[in-house]
Order: structure tokens, then C-alpha cells, then sequence
């Protein structure tokens, strides 16, 4: 009974460990930028976001704004999030991390951490690829090795049969 357990787990897990994440599916990772009074930063899938005003006791307004419309406008504290959700998925989540004062009628502020995911709805996010350019009249002798790097598939199969060894040898000492 207990090795059929076993081995349903590990092959869960395997499965788990292969599928597709949501990691895959996020644009802006935890990445932040700044915005004055008045202006607007665009993201991903034609998202705008727009920082319409800063108050004296540190709230901001906020909208954000798909195909020339507003989705979402509201008003966040210091250190608050703003939160888009659509049709139960999070599209947008910016925390409002540090104001600056500037001048009488202008402000700084500073967004981090920003996540962005991908809208279904919305046409896919172009992806651009940067190729390097050759460059034979560099010396490249003096380059370091290049690092090959383990997938995470991999690392999470040799956790999986760790565990199934423990399970192993800690059965047989029961």
C-alpha cells in the first residue's frame, strides 16, 4: 500500500514538475519605474498607465487605460497596490513604493514592484529577439568560458527521486 502511494506521488510530481507554469505567462517580473505628475508609462498589450495627480498626505491617482479607454481609475496610499483584474486573473499589479517631492505642482513617483501578465484577450506581446552582430576584429580570446545553466525540470527531477529515496530508506528502517 504505502510503495503504491509512493509512486503516485512521484509520478504527480513529475507530471507537476513538466507542465507548463504560470511563470510563462508574466510580462513585467517585479521590474519598477518612475512617473511625474501628468504623465504616463505604456506597458505590454497596449496597456497605459497614468499618474494623474499626487496628494500632500501621499496618495496617488491612478488610471489605466486599454484601447483609449479607462479600465481601471483609482486612488492608492504609499506603499498601497493597484490592482487590475480582469475576468478573475490579474493583469496588472504596481505597489506605489516611494513619492518625491518636486516643485509646487509636480511630484515624483516610484513603482516597485510591477508585475504585468498576459491578457488573453489581448493580441500576444510582441517578443523581440536582439541577434549580436560579428565582430571579427575583436579579440574574443580573453572572454570567459560560457556557464551552461540546468534547466529547472531538471533540478525539480533529481528533488523528486531525492525524496523517493528518502521514502525508500526510511521504510526500510520502520
Amino acid at each position: 500500500m504505502m510503495g503504491k502511494n509512493i509512486s503516485t506521488l512521484a509520478i504527480s510530481l513529475i507530471i507537476l514538475a513538466f507542465s507548463g507554469s504560470t511563470a510563462s505567462d508574466i510580462i513585467l517580473n517585479g521590474t519598477g519605474f518612475y512617473l511625474t505628475t501628468g504623465d504616463f508609462y505604456g506597458l505590454s498589450q497596449g496597456y497605459i498607465i497614468k499618474l494623474k495627480s499626487v496628494s500632500n498626505e501621499g496618495s496617488v491617482w491612478l488610471e489605466l487605460e486599454s484601447d483609449n479607454k479607462i479600465v481601471k481609475s483609482e486612488i492608492t496610499n504609499l506603499k498601497g497596490n493597484f490592482t487590475y483584474i480582469k475576468m478573475n486573473r490579474t493583469i496588472l499589479s504596481i505597489k506605489v513604493d516611494n513619492i518625491y517631492s518636486g516643485s509646487r505642482d509636480e511630484k515624483l513617483v516610484s513603482f516597485f514592484p510591477v508585475y504585468q501578465y498576459i491578457d488573453p484577450e489581448m493580441p500576444a506581446p510582441r517578443i523581440i529577439k536582439i541577434t549580436p552582430v560579428e565582430t571579427s576584429y575583436l579579440d574574443n580570446t580573453s572572454a570567459p568560458a560560457l556557464k551552461q545553466t540546468i534547466s529547472e525540470q531538471v533540478i525539480w527531477l533529481g528533488v523528486i527521486i531525492l525524496i523517493l529515496i528518502l521514502f525508500y530508506v526510511i521504510r526500510k528502517l520502520w
